[in-house]
Order: C-alpha cells, then sequence, then structure tokens
C-alpha cells in the first residue's frame, strides 16, 4: 500500500497527498519542524516509526510541500 495523508482542514480539504522527493532524489523528515533529515525512499517506514514526521504534497493540485506527522500518515503500519 503507498504512503499517503488526506488535508483535513483549510481550503485544499480531501486532497491526497504523497511523499514529497526532492531534487536529490532523498526524501525530507523531521520530528519537529525545522530539523529536517534527508533519507532514501527505503527509509521512510522506519522513521515513521520512531517518529518522524514525512515532507508530503500533491504537485498536480499545486499544494507545497508540509510536514506530515506519523498519526496523520497512511500505509505504514
Amino acid at each position: 500500500m503507498p504512503l499517503y495523508a488526506i488535508v483535513w482542514r483549510g481550503k485544499d480539504i480531501n486532497i491526497q497527498l504523497a511523499p514529497h522527493k526532492y531534487g536529490d532524489g532523498k526524501y525530507h523528515m523531521a520530528k519537529r519542524k525545522g530539523e529536517y533529515i534527508h533519507v532514501d525512499f527505503d527509509k521512510i517506514i522506519p522513521r515513521i516509526r520512531e517518529g518522524y514526521g514525512l515532507r508530503m504534497s500533491d504537485p498536480s493540485k499545486k499544494h507545497p510541500p508540509g510536514l506530515i506527522m506519523p498519526q496523520s500518515i497512511q500505509g505504514w503500519k
């Protein structure tokens, strides 16, 4: 099952977000905003289990990447 999150507030309600891949080919994760680590895709789920949030976006809807915490991410349990 793919990783995703659903926006549940604001103007983009019900948009489905996916992990945001940056230009360096990595995904950015953090326990707190501003303290990012850069990881490969295969390291995302172990980091989510450690409590890290994942930057997720929906480029097709022009929804920029935001830090989504583990309790809001689906598809990893």
